[in-house]
Formats: C-alpha cells, structure tokens, sequence
C-alpha cells in the first residue's frame, strides 16, 4: 500500500491561525456593510412616515399632525399650551386590540396596535417603515429602570415644536404654513427612548441662553449617524460629531447635558421647528 501522509500539527495550526487572521479582517467589514445596508432601509422608511406626515398636512388645509403620542388620536392632550389647539396623535401609545391602554410593560403586537390608531397610519404601505432594522431594543427590556414589557419597535418620533410638547421654551406651530424653511427643518428623528417605547414627542431647549441640552435621546444606529426626515418630505443622514452626544445615546440617557457651542446641539437648535420663543 502506498503511504498517506497528512497535515503535520505546525502544519494544521497554522491554516488555522491564517483562517482566523481571515476572520479578524473581514468581520469588521461585514459589519460596517451590514450597518450601510440597514441605514438605506432605514433611510428609506424615515423618507416614508416622513412624507406622509407631509401628506397629512397638505390634506388636512396645512394642519401639522399631533407628535403626542395619546391612547385615542384625538385626544386633546398638551403640555404646557394656551390649551386652544387640539394635539392630533401621529401614532398612539401601546394598546390591546381592542383599544386597551398598555402604555409601559407592552408587547411588541401592542406597540403596533397603537401605531395602526396614528393618524398616519392610512398612508403607510406596512408596519415595517415605522421601524428601523437597526433598532433591537424590542429584542430586550427597557434600559431604564421601572418599565417592563420590551424595548421601543417605533423608532421614529415627531419633534415637540411640530404641534407637540411646548415645555416652557416655545410655542409649537400647528401649520406648516409657518416654517420657514421646510427644507431644513426636521420633523422626523430616530429616537432610543429607554421607557419601552419613544413617548410622545421629541424637545430640546432652542435657547441657546436658556438651557443646557435636549432632553430625549438620539439614536445611533448607524455608525454614529442617524437619519432625519425634513418638513418638505425628504429624509438624510446625519453624522453626530460630539462625544457627549455620542456617550448619550448609547446609553439611552434623557435629559442628557451638552456644552453650549457643541456642534451636535447647535445644529439641532439652528433647525429645530418652532413658532416662536417664550
């Protein structure tokens, strides 16, 4: 019989170590473009509720959507306001089926049933654009203690200034007809609230004399970028540049602080929609 001769040990160890060295390459790489390909779908569907919260206005004689997110969409349900506007809710909180409030400790077939109350829900084509493929907080429990259920599956919210939560900084506009410039102002944002879903709507303090930050979270899914949806229906991606900012959302804080002349804050403050200061 002929002799066989196989793998010495050196041999085998070092087609092992050259697989791993492989690995230790391209793993990365699959990452960074398993990252890309989730910011163009999730570009893709921010463009989408965006536009249609376009729509809503451009058929309703320019009335801007409620950004509260309410139990009933036509709760009238406002902070802080003269209380002569009625805050219509683009997506509603968690619910049962049948209309049952969950609120926090919900599934996540309850935070689409609230969505499919929104007044925005008639111009989406699936529950799927209200959801970034980057955004596993469903997969696990709120990160902020005391809330049960499942993370946030919305990962979209309207910002407090397009008829949602005053506060004591501005008064919110109810027309869209008061923008300025709908091509610069976001409406739209990718929030990682830790409450289990992203309640309400998004604020920061535009004052750049009167406060110290924003008070939701932004969320990074995307290689410290995230996607915004502007008041003309379009959405793009933005790169956060500031390590407050970026420390912030990866914990999910609320209330996180930013020093004044961040860049991060100073954009968002430039091109956050209001109708005027208090």
């Amino acid at each position: 019989m002929a002799n066989r001769k196989g793998f010495t040990l050196i041999e085998l160890l070092v087609v092992i170590a050259i697989i791993a060295l492989l690995l230790a390459i391209v793993m990365p790489a699959l990452t960074i473009a398993k990252q890309q390909g989730q910011a163009i779908v999730c570009l893709a569907h921010i463009r989408q509720v965006t536009y249609g919260w376009y729509l809503y206005a451009d058929e309703n004689d320019g009335k801007v959507v409620g950004s509260n997110t309410t139990l009933n969409p036509l709760d009238n349900f406002s902070f802080r306001s003269s209380g002569a506007d009625t805050s219509y809710s683009w997506a509603c909180r968690p619910q049962t089926e049948i209309g049952g409030d969950k609120g926090s400790g919900s599934t996540v077939e309850e935070e689409q049933y609230g969505i499919k109350r929104g007044l925005l829900w008639p111009y989406m084509e699936s529950i799927d654009v209200y959801h970034c493929p980057g955004d596993k907080r469903f997969l696990k429990a709120p990160s902020i203690s005391g809330y049960g259920g499942v993370g946030g599956y919305r990962s979209y919210s309207v910002v407090g200034g397009m008829n949602g939560e005053e506060w004591t900084y501005y008064t919110r506009l109810t027309k869209i007809s008061g923008l300025k410039s709908p091509g610069d102002n976001y409406v739209m944002i990718e929030e990682a609230d830790g409450r289990g879903y992203n309640m309400n709507s998004w604020i920061l303090d535009p004052d750049a004399g009167g406060g110290s930050g924003w008070v939701d979270p932004v969320a990074i899914w995307h290689n410290e970028r995230s996607n915004l949806g502007f008041a003309d229906g379009h959405a793009e991606k933005h790169r956060w540049v500031d390590e407050g900012t970026i420390e912030a959302a990866r914990e999910g804080k609320t209330g996180a602080s930013v020093s004044l002349g961040d860049k991060d804050i100073e954009y968002m403050r430039r091109f956050y929609p209001y109708e005027q200061l208090r």
